[in-house]
C-alpha cells in the first residue's frame, strides 16, 4: 500500500465493477453495434466499448482530493516502516 497510483487505479476498478454490474445486461447480451464500416461489431468489440465507456464515466471519480488522500496513506505507511513499527494491514 505504498504507491498512491495503485492506490487510485484501485478506486478507479471498484466504480468501474460497479458500473458493470449496473450495465451487466449489456455485458451479457451485447446491442448490436455497427463499426466504422458499416460491419456488425463482436461480441469482444461490443464488451471493449462498454468498458472503455466504464471506464470514461467513472474517471472523474479520481480527484485531486482523493489522490492527496492516498498520497498521504502511502506517507504514513513508509514511515511507519522506516521506524520498523509493527503494522496491520486491511483495516
Amino acid at each position: 500500500m505504498c504507491n498512491p497510483i495503485e492506490n487510485c487505479f484501485s478506486v478507479l476498478k471498484a466504480h468501474v465493477k460497479q458500473y458493470l454490474a449496473l450495465m451487466r445486461e449489456e455485458m451479457v447480451q451485447p446491442r448490436e453495434q455497427l463499426d466504422n464500416n458499416g460491419k456488425r461489431m463482436s461480441m469482444t468489440e461490443s464488451r471493449m466499448k462498454l468498458l472503455e465507456r466504464a471506464a470514461h464515466v467513472c474517471m472523474p471519480n479520481i480527484m485531486q482530493q482523493l489522490v492527496l488522500k492516498m498520497e498521504l496513506h502511502a506517507r504514513d505507511f513508509v514511515n511507519a516502516a522506516i521506524r520498523m513499527e509493527d503494522m496491520q494491514y486491511g483495516m
